[in-house]
C-alpha cells in the first residue's frame, strides 16, 4: 500500500532547542489525552562523535581559502543623480573580444531607460539583443528577482559607455521604489552586472574565520589567469597577477543597512601577504552582529584590456561567546570517561556549540600516543561549580591504543551550531584526573576486550532506547532552502511509503532544519526512516545522520541518505543574491550555512562514518545558449563556477567519501530555466524511492 502525507509548518514559528522541547511534550501530552500509548523518545537524542586518529586531518578547521570566490564578472551600483533627467553614467570595462553580457536589475526598471556606447562612440543596439532574466532565490520557482540582460557578441576591447536614465523625477523615483520594495530607498536604485567571457578572473576570500562582533573582518583579493590555472585546486591559492591592479575597494554593507568604504592595499599591513605581491587586503571592525555583503573591486588594465572584477562576499558576525580557559577535567560514570572543557567569556550567547578535540596520552615507554578524536553539539552545563562543555569518551578507544595517563587535549576549539563559526580554540590543554577518576578508569579500561574493532557504539555513543513507532518505516522527504513547495510531491505517482517534509518560503540553518525533521518524524509515529533531500533538504539528511539518533539508524535497506543537486561545499552566489534581495525587499534572508565558507565550515564536523552512507547525485546544463558553452540560468552562470544546474555548482556538490549515483547533463535546479528541472525524472525518481531506506 501506497501511503503519502504532506506536513505544513507554520510559516512563524522560529525552532529552537527550547522551542523543540516544548513541542515534543505537546506532542507527548496530546498523545496521552487521545488515550494513544505515551512514548518516551525524544527527537533530539545528540551523538557522542568519535573516530581514530587517522581522521585527525578531516577535523582541522578549514583555511578560508577553501571559501575564495572566483570570477569573471564586475558589478556596479547604480545611483541615479537630479537633473533635468534623474540619470546615472559609467564607463564600463571590457577586456574580452569574445563576448560580454551586461544585465541590469531595478525595482523601477520599467521607468528607465539605457543607453550603451562602445569604445568607438558608436549606440548599441540594444532593442534587438535584451531579454528579460531573473535571478532564482534559493529553491523558489515564485520568489524570483527580474532584470534584463543584453548579450554582446563579439565584443570590442576597452571601455563602454552606459546611462541610465528616467524623465521621472528622482523624488518620484525614489518613492515608487519605496512602494514596490515595502521598504525605506537605499542610495542605491539598481544593479548592473557584467560578465566578460574568457578573461582573467578575481580570486578573493576572508583573512581569517574570527567573525564575533568587534573582531578585525579582513578580505584579500587578487587578479590571476585560469588559463595558466586550469586545475586550480579548492584551498590553494593560484598565483596573482603582478602590476595589473590599479585600485582596489572593500565595500561592507553592515546588518543594519550602512555602508563602508575602504581602499584595500598591498603593502604587506593589510592583511595582503607581502608587499608588492598581487595581493589586496583590507579590514574593518564588525561592530554588528548578523549577516554582511562585502564586496572586493578590483580595477585596472591587463595585456587584453582595461578590468573591473567584483566578488561578493556572504559574511556572518556572531556574538561574542565562550572561550576556552585552558583547563580540562574528566569524571567517570558507569560506561565512560566524561571530559569537561572549562568555558569563560559571555557562552550563554550561544546555545549550542561543537566542542571538538583530540585526545593524546602515553605509550607504556613514555613516548606520546594519539588516542583518538571526539565530537558532539553541546550545550554549556556546570559541574563542579564550573561553566564547561562536555564530551564522552568510551574507554575502549584508550584501550585499543593501550595508552595511559597522562592525558592531553590536543586541537580544542568550539564552533557555533547556527553559523559553524568557531569561537574558541586552544593547540593543547592537560585533562586533570583526580585519584578517583584515574583508578576508575583505569578499572573500566582493564575490563575492555581489546580487539582493534571499532564499534558504533565507539563512533556514536550509546542510543537510547526506542520504542518502536506505531507507523513503521518510511521514506521522508525534504525541500531545498526558500522553496514554496516540496518539489518531489508534484509528482505523487514516483513515490511510495513517503512523508513529505515542507516549511515553505523559509531560510533555516542545517541544524534547524535538522530538529524541524526529527520533530516531523516523531509527531507522524516512525519507527525507522530513510531521508531524501533536494539542495539543502540533502545536506539536512546528512547532519540527522551525523549527529542525532534516530530511527533513521534503524531503517532498513539500501540507502538511508540520499541528496540530488545537494551544493555539500556551498555555493558562490549567496553575498550576490542577498545584495538583490535587499535592493528588492525580496527573499527568505541570508543562509550563511550555504555558502562556501559557511559549508566549508559545517564539512568539518562531518564523521567519515556518516560521509561514507550517503548517495547523491548531480546535474548540469547541456551545451549551447551562450557563447555556446551552455546554462541553465543565463545571469546566474555569470557568477556560479562552471558547470552547474542554475544554483548547484557541480565542483561543490561533489563529496568526497559519499558515493555519487549519477550525473545528467540537460538538467537544472528548479523548474523554469533552460533544461527541466532535474526532479522531474521519472527514472530517477523511481531508482531513489526502490533503493530508499524505510
Amino acid at each position: 500500500v501506497s501511503t503519502q502525507s504532506t506536513w505544513d509548518f507554520p510559516s512563524s514559528i522560529t525552532f529552537g532547542v527550547p522551542l523543540m522541547a516544548a513541542l515534543a511534550l505537546v506532542l507527548l501530552c496530546a498523545a496521552a489525552a487521545l488515550g494513544a500509548p505515551v512514548r518516551t523518545n525524544t527527537p533530539l537524542a545528540r551523538k557522542a562523535l568519535a573516530g581514530p586518529p587517522e581522521e585527525f586531518s578531516e577535523h582541522v578547521l578549514p583555511s578560508p581559502l577553501v571559501g575564495a570566490l572566483k570570477t569573471s564578472a564586475g558589478s556596479y551600483f547604480v545611483q541615479l543623480q537630479r537633473g533635468l533627467k534623474s540619470s546615472w553614467s559609467h564607463l564600463i570595462d571590457v577586456d574580452s573580444t569574445v563576448g560580454f553580457t551586461l544585465s541590469v536589475f531595478s525595482p523601477i526598471e520599467d521607468k528607465l531607460t539605457i543607453m550603451l556606447k562602445d569604445p568607438n562612440g558608436q549606440e548599441v543596439d540594444l532593442s534587438k539583443i535584451g531579454t528579460q532574466t531573473f535571478w532564482p532565490y534559493g529553491d523558489s520557482t515564485s520568489e524570483v528577482i527580474t532584470g534584463k540582460i543584453f548579450v554582446i557578441e563579439p565584443a570590442i576591447d576597452g571601455d563602454y559607455s552606459l546611462t541610465i536614465s528616467s524623465p521621472e523625477s528622482l523624488d518620484t523615483l525614489n518613492r515608487i521604489m519605496s512602494e514596490r520594495t515595502r521598504q525605506a530607498v537605499d542610495i542605491k536604485h539598481g544593479l548592473v552586472m557584467v560578465f566578460n567571457q574568457g578573461s582573467d578572473e578575481i580570486y578573493s576570500h576572508l583573512a581569517a574565520y574570527n567573525l564575533q562582533q568587534g573582531d578585525q573582518v579582513g578580505l584579500g583579493s587578487r587578479m590571476y589567469s585560469p588559463q595558466s590555472h586550469p586545475n586550480l585546486v579548492q584551498g590553494v591559492a593560484p598565483a596573482a597577477l603582478p602590476d595589473v591592479v590599479k585600485t582596489a575597494m572593500l565595500e561592507a554593507v553592515f546588518p543594519d543597512g550602512h555602508r563602508m568604504t575602504k581602499t584595500m592595499h598591498d603593502d604587506g599591513l593589510h592583511n595582503d601577504g607581502a608587499a608588492n605581491d598581487g595581493e589586496f587586503g583590507a579590514t574593518f571592525e564588525a561592530t554588528e552582529v548578523g549577516i554582511y555583503t562585502v564586496q572586493a573591486t578590483l580595477q585596472g588594465q591587463s595585456s587584453t584590456g582595461p578590468f573591473v572584477r567584483t566578488a561578493q562576499h556572504l559574511v556572518q558576525v556572531i556574538p561574542r561567546a565562550a572561550s576556552f580557559t585552558g583547563n580540562a577535567f574528566g569524571s567517570m560514570s558507569p560506561s565512560s570517561l566524561t571530559v569537561h572543557i572549562e568555558v569563560a567569556g559571555s557562552y550563554s550567547a550561544i546555545p549550542t556549540y561543537r566542542p571538538y578535540f583530540e585526545l593524546w596520552a602515553k605509550t607504556a615507554a613514555g613516548a606520546d600516543v594519539p588516542v583518538a578524536w571526539f565530537s558532539s553539539l553541546e550545550d554549556v552545563e556546570t559541574v563542579a561549580g564550573r561553566a564547561v562543555l562536555s564530551l564522552d569518551v568510551d574507554p575502549a578507544w584508550i584501550a585499543r591504543t593501550q595508552a595511559v595517563a597522562p592525558f592531553e587535549l590536543r586541537n580544542v576549539y568550539a564552533q557555533d551550531v547556527s553559523s559553524w563559526i568557531p569561537t574558541a580554540f586552544k593547540p593543547s590543554m592537560p585533562l586533570a584526573l583526580d585519584a578517583a577518576t584515574h583508578a576508575a578508569l583505569a578499572a573500566a579500561v582493564a575490563k575492555t576486550a581489546v580487539n582493534g574493532e571499532i564499534t558504533k557504539a565507539m563512533r556514536e555513543g550509546v542510543a537510547p532506547v526506542r520504542t518502536p513507532g506505531p507507523n513503521g518505516g518510511k521514506l521522508v522527504i525534504l525541500h531545498g532552502y526558500c522553496a514554496e513547495k516540496n518539489p518531489f510531491a508534484l509528482q505523487p505517482e514516483d513515490w511510495t511509503d513517503t512523508l513529505f517534509f515542507l516549511n515553505a518560503s523559509q531560510s533555516m540553518t542545517i541544524d534547524e532544519y535538522a530538529q524541524q525533521v526529527l520533530v516531523f518524524v516523531e509527531a507522524n509515529g516512525l519507527s525507522s526512516f530513510g531521508v531524501l533531500g533536494h539542495s539543502q533538504g540533502g545536506m539536512v539528511s546528512l547532519h540527522i545522520l551525523n549527529y542525532y539518533h534516530s530511527g533513521m539508524d534503524q531503517a532498513v535497506g539500501n540507502r538511508k541518505a540520499q541528496a540530488l543537486a545537494s551544493p555539500f561545499h556551498g555555493n558562490s552566489g549567496g553575498g550576490t543574491a542577498e545584495t538583490l534581495g535587499k535592493l528588492f525587499g525580496m527573499g527568505c534572508g541570508a543562509n550563511y550555512d550555504l555558502s562556501l565558507d559557511g559549508a566549508a565550515l559545517w564539512l568539518s564536523g562531518l564523521s567519515r562514518e556518516a560521509v561514507v552512507q550517503m548517495n547523491y547525485y548531480t546535474t548540469q546544463y547541456d551545451k549551447g545558449g551562450l557563447f555556446g558553452n551552455g546554462w541553465c540560468n543565463m545571469l546566474v552562470n555569470a557568477i556560479l563556477a562552471n558547470p552547474n544546474d542554475g544554483a548547484t555548482e557541480v565542483a561543490y556538490a561533489n563529496l568526497d567519501g559519499a558515493t555519487q549515483r549519477g550525473h545528467t547533463v540537460g538538467q537544472c535546479h528548479v523548474d523554469g530555466m533552460n533544461w527541466p528541472a532535474s526532479y522531474f525524472d521519472h527514472a530517477r525518481n523511481a531508482e531513489m524511492n526502490s533503493e530508499a531506506a524505510r
